[in-house]
C-alpha cells in the first residue's frame, strides 16, 4: 500500500479517536509519535469492532453480516503478503481502519491473537442476544448462524432475560476477549518487559471491565444483559428481576460490595504493570487506573446505588488526570 493511503488512515484514526474517545485520546497526546499514531489506530479498531455489535441503528442480522465483513476483512489484512490491492469487497470502516493496523501489529509485534480475541469478543455479544431470542421462541439452537441463514426481521420476539454466566470463570473469559486482550495490544505498543507483564495486563482489562459491568448493571439490566455470575446473584439471595426491578436493598449492597472488592483484587494486580512498563507508558496507564479507579470508588461512595443516576467522574477531574498524565510524558521526552 502506497505511502499516501496508510497515511490517510493513519488520519482518520486520529480523527475519529479525536472525536470519540474523551478524555482517553487527550492521554495518549504526550506519548511518542509512533506510540501515539499507533493508539489512535487500536482505539479506531476497537471502536469499529464494538460497532459491529452495538450499533442502535442496524437489526440484528445486519450487525452479524457486519460482524462477518469485519472479520474476514481482518483475516485479510493479516494475511502474510496482503496488500492494498487485496481489499475488494471492504467496507469503507475496513479500508481505512485496517490498513494502519496491519502495520501497526508489524511495527510493534502485536501478536495477531490479540486481535481475534477482540472479535471473538463482539461474536459471544452477538450469539448471547441471538440465544436470548431463540430461548424465547423455543429454539434449542446457540450457533451464531451466518447472516444470510437469519429471518430479515427477529426484533420481535422479545429475548429470554437471564444471568449470561454461571461462574466469575466464565465471566472473566469474556473481561479477557473485551478487556484483557486489548491490554495486551496496548503493552506491545508501549513497550514492557518482564513474562508477568502479560497476566498484569490481562487483569488490568478485568478490573476495567468489572468497573464498567458493575456501573452499567441497571441500563444493562434493562436491555436483557445480566453480566453478574448467577452463582453470584444466588450467593447473596438476587434475581435477574431483581435487578431488572432496580431493588437496591441490602442483598444488592452486599453483592456489588462483594464484586467490588473483587476488582480491587485485579487492580492491586494491574498496578504491579507500571514497572513493567517502558517508562512513556506508565503515565497513560496510571490515567487509565485512576479513571477506572475512581469509578469505582464513585460506585462505593454512592452505597452502590447506580440506578438513580448515571455514575460517571466530574469532567474536571477527567481533564486533570489526562493533563497530569500529558504533563509527566512530555518530561520523560
Amino acid at each position: 500500500m502506497s505511502r499516501t493511503l496508510l497515511d490517510e488512515c493513519y488520519d482518520h484514526c486520529e480523527r475519529l479517536t479525536k472525536r470519540t474517545a474523551g478524555n482517553f485520546y487527550y492521554s495518549f497526546c504526550g506519548l511518542p509519535a509512533p506510540q501515539y499514531r499507533a493508539m489512535c489506530v487500536l482505539y479506531a479498531f476497537m471502536r469499529v469492532t464494538d460497532d459491529c455489535g452495538d450499533a442502535e441503528n442496524r437489526s440484528l442480522p445486519e450487525r452479524v453480516a457486519d460482524w462477518e465483513a469485519w472479520q474476514q476483512s481482518l483475516t485479510d489484512a493479516l494475511r502474510p503478503g496482503w496488500s492494498s490491492t487485496d481489499m475488494s469487497g471492504w467496507s469503507e470502516p475496513a479500508g481505512l481502519v485496517l490498513p494502519a493496523m496491519r502495520e501497526v501489529a508489524d511495527q510493534f509485534t502485536i501478536p495477531h491473537e490479540h486481535l481475534f480475541a477482540v472479535v471473538r469478543g463482539v461474536r459471544s455479544d452477538l450469539e448471547f442476544e441471538l440465544s436470548g431470542r431463540a430461548l424465547a421462541a423455543g429454539v434449542s439452537s446457540l450457533t451464531l448462524p451466518a447472516a444470510s441463514a437469519l429471518p430479515l426481521t427477529v426484533n420481535p420476539i422479545k429475548p429470554t432475560i437471564a444471568a449470561r454466566f454461571q461462574t466469575f470463570d466464565q465471566l472473566a473469559d469474556y473481561c479477557y476477549l473485551v478487556a484483557g486482550a486489548v491490554g495486551l495490544c496496548c503493552i506491545h505498543i508501549w513497550g514492557f518487559h518482564g513474562d508477568e507483564a502479560t497476566q498484569r495486563a490481562i487483569d488490568c482489562g478485568t478490573a476495567f471491565q468489572l468497573t464498567n459491568i458493575l456501573r452499567d448493571v441497571g441500563e444493562d439490566a434493562a436491555t436483557g444483559r445480566v453480566y453478574l455470575p448467577s452463582e453470584d446473584l444466588q450467593r447473596f439471595g438476587m434475581t435477574v428481576e431483581d435487578l431488572i426491578a432496580q431493588q437496591c436493598d441490602d442483598r444488592f449492597r452486599s453483592l456489588m460490595a462483594f464484586e467490588s472488592e473483587r476488582a480491587k483484587t485485579f487492580y492491586a494486580s494491574a498496578e504491579q504493570l507500571l514497572p513493567c512498563l517502558e517508562p512513556h507508558g506508565r503515565p497513560i496507564l496510571k490515567a487509565m487506573l485512576q479513571l477506572y479507579g475512581g469509578l469505582l470508588h464513585e460506585i462505593e461512595r454512592r452505597k452502590f446505588d447506580v440506578f438513580r443516576q448515571h455514575v460517571s467522574l466530574p469532567r474536571w477531574r477527567k481533564l486533570w488526570i489526562a493533563a497530569d498524565a500529558m504533563i509527566h510524558q512530555r518530561l520523560l521526552s
